[in-house]
């Protein structure tokens, strides 16, 4: 919680511990199809809120407590002032201790990437459900987004917000023997699976 609040205006879950955490979806639309996925199938379905909503929001659970701000969608980079609200919330805090994080597909990531952390972005973690180009056209339904989703990651790297994490959704049929693939890539491309 924050130094300047007292215990009880902070934010606690059922047993009584600190929630400092928090997720925000700032769009419904995703630049993938994904087969598991419901915007994948149907689509966005919700229309996006306002930036100054969100950071309204924020600056509130910010005076709670939360420490830790994760960005994602659908897929957050296609929301057109994300870099501006990343600005944004890293100015709620003045010392500097917020973490902002980020979760993408990372297809957009290698442009996006140096303007974010500029802006304040301390960390990446890019959702990527095979190694192997052919299966993750299967999974996304995206055939040049493999080359795109790995550029992101290696520019992650150079811009230094390390370590990127990499999430993969297993599915029977689908990737579920991608598992050692994942180990491999994570050692040769030093991300955290």
């Amino acid at each position: 919680p924050s130094a300047f609040l007292p215990q009880f205006m902070s934010l606690t879950d059922k047993f009584g511990r600190p929630i400092t955490d928090l997720r925000i979806s700032v769009t419904d639309r995703c630049n993938y199809k994904c087969v598991y996925c419901r915007t994948g199938n149907d689509g966005a379905l919700y229309s996006d809120l306002a930036f100054s909503e969100y950071l309204r929001m924020c600056r509130v659970l910010v005076s709670l407590g939360i420490t830790k701000i994760r960005i994602t969608g659908g897929e957050p980079l296609l929301r057109r002032g994300v870099i501006d609200f990343v600005k944004e919330l890293r100015s709620l805090d003045a010392d500097e201790a917020l973490d902002i994080a980020l979760t993408t597909n990372g297809h957009l990531l290698a442009e996006l990437v140096q303007p974010l952390k500029d802006a304040g972005l301390n960390r990446v973690t890019v959702s990527m459900d095979a190694v192997d180009r052919e299966r993750f056209a299967r999974i996304t339904r995206v055939p040049d987004g493999f080359d795109n989703v790995l550029s992101g990651i290696r520019a992650v790297r150079e811009a230094g917000l390390w370590p990127v994490k990499v999430n993969c959704v297993l599915m029977r049929g689908f990737n579920e023997d991608q598992i050692a693939a994942f180990g491999r890539f994570a050692r040769e491309e030093g991300v955290v699976v």
